[in-house]
Formats: structure tokens, C-alpha cells, sequence
């Protein structure tokens, strides 16, 4: 009876720890340093810390017409990012039009025709932003 229990408690572990994903939270700079990108017709800011990934990142662009989905590596917690993008894309005249903060953050911007849509959210070791610029 002792090992039955015993076995029950060993997969009840097993089972709770597999249906949570494993996230290591990265470390935090003390404050982001704004960095101004420019893609195609599109120019925003993104923090400095950040790499852009180019080989994960789509673009097109043919007959002027500009569409992208980049992606960004660094280091920083989600809450802080959207306070930099909420602090540093109106410099740059962009307006916030809809924000979803939970696990992750979901912010979109737009100035002009054009839209960008802002997904923040934990990797493994490194925070990612993920772009899509659209119209």
C-alpha cells in the first residue's frame, strides 16, 4: 500500500512539474538605452541591449510596399519594456492604440497609415520582441 502511494505521489510530481513550462527569468538591465531602427519606411525605437535576429525575422518589400516580422533578443523583464516602448515611441511619433499585459505583453502603436504590433514575452534564458509592421 506504502509503494502504491508512494508511486501515485512520484507521478502526481512528474505530471505537475511537465504541464509547467520552465522559464528562467533573465537578467534586467538597470534602464534601457533607446536605439532608433529604421525598416523599409518604418522607423521606431527599440532598446539598445537588443539584437535583431535577422535569420528568424521575415521582410518583404517590393513595389514600395514594406511588411515585416522582426525579431529582437535581449535582456529585461516584460513590465519594464512596455513602460520604455509606452516612454519612447511617442518620441518618435508613434500613438499607442491597444495594449494586453499578462504573461506576456501585446502592445500596438500606429502614426500615420502605418501599424505596429509589439509582442514581448520571456524565452528560455533571453527576453524576445517580436514586430510586425504592417498598414
Amino acid at each position: 500500500m506504502k509503494r502504491i502511494f508512494l508511486l501515485i505521489s512520484f507521478i502526481v510530481f512528474l505530471t505537475s512539474c511537465a504541464s509547467n513550462e520552465i522559464v528562467i527569468q533573465p537578467n534586467a538591465p538597470i534602464s534601457f538605452i533607446a536605439k532608433t531602427e529604421r525598416k523599409g519606411d518604418y522607423t521606431f525605437i527599440i532598446p539598445s541591449n537588443f539584437q535583431f535576429l535577422e535569420s528568424e525575422s521575415l521582410i518583404f518589400e517590393a513595389n514600395g510596399v514594406y511588411r515585416a516580422y522582426l525579431i529582437y533578443k535581449g535582456e529585461g523583464y516584460i513590465q519594464d519594456l512596455v513602460s520604455f516602448f509606452d516612454r519612447e515611441m511617442p518620441k518618435n511619433g508613434w500613438t499607442k492604440f491597444s495594449a494586453l499585459i499578462g504573461r506576456d505583453a501585446l502592445l500596438s502603436y500606429k502614426k500615420d497609415n502605418q501599424l505596429i504590433v509589439i509582442k514581448i514575452q520571456y524565452g528560455l534564458t533571453n527576453t524576445y520582441i517580436k514586430m510586425i509592421l504592417t498598414r
